[in-house]
């Protein structure tokens, strides 16, 4: 009893805070209602307007989640990539015939056959995790291990959202002063 409860508690250790701090209720929320504002914070008189539950055609609600689905995407091509730079091996950079492994070989082929973004990466993982082959087996366990660690320590999470922001602020500068040169040019 007491070992499964320290082997509880190590694996609580493992998983990165942002999995371990959300709610546990996990029901879909019903359309949210969000009031339109500027990037400065805003007006908290500005109209309401309503996210629907069908803006995806997944039907992955809330636009959250949605995101959530794509990090975690996002996160394994990482992780896949960073294992195949390891098995083409560490100290080949300066040459032009990398030496790649069998594994290496092996994870290509399975990329091949399966694309990542395909399958929900959850599948994907499952398919390597029960490939017939041990070193592809041992790879599906590596991948976890580092985009576990690529989430929790590596991710860039301010240069995340201020990169989305600043692109997002740009795209809107520049389309609204389009728009209105048009305007004012009568094209």
């Amino acid at each position: 009893m007491a070992s499964a409860m320290a082997a509880a508690s190590s694996m609580a250790n493992r998983v990165p805070a942002l999995v371990r701090d959300r709610p546990t209720n996990r029901r879909r929320r019903a359309n949210r209602t969000v009031r339109a504002s500027s990037n400065d914070g805003g007006d908290p008189n500005a109209p309401p307007f309503v996210v629907p539950k069908d803006c995806f055609t997944d039907r992955t609600y809330p636009p959250e989640l949605k995101a959530a689905t794509q990090l975690k995407l996002l996160c394994t091509m990482v992780a896949v990539r960073v294992v195949l730079a390891q098995e083409e091996g560490f100290g080949n950079e300066c040459h032009d015939d990398p030496s790649y492994t069998e594994l290496h070989d092996d994870l290509t082929t399975f990329l091949s056959k399966h694309p990542l973004g395909k399958l929900w990466d959850g599948e994907w993982l499952e398919l390597l995790i029960r490939h017939e082959k041990l070193n592809c087996r041992l790879a599906a366990v590596r991948i976890i291990e580092v985009r576990d660690v690529y989430l929790s320590k590596e991710f860039d999470w301010s240069e995340y959202k201020q990169t989305a922001f600043d692109d997002m602020d740009e795209t809107y500068k520049r389309l609204m002063s389009e728009h209105m040169e048009r305007s004012m040019t009568g094209s």
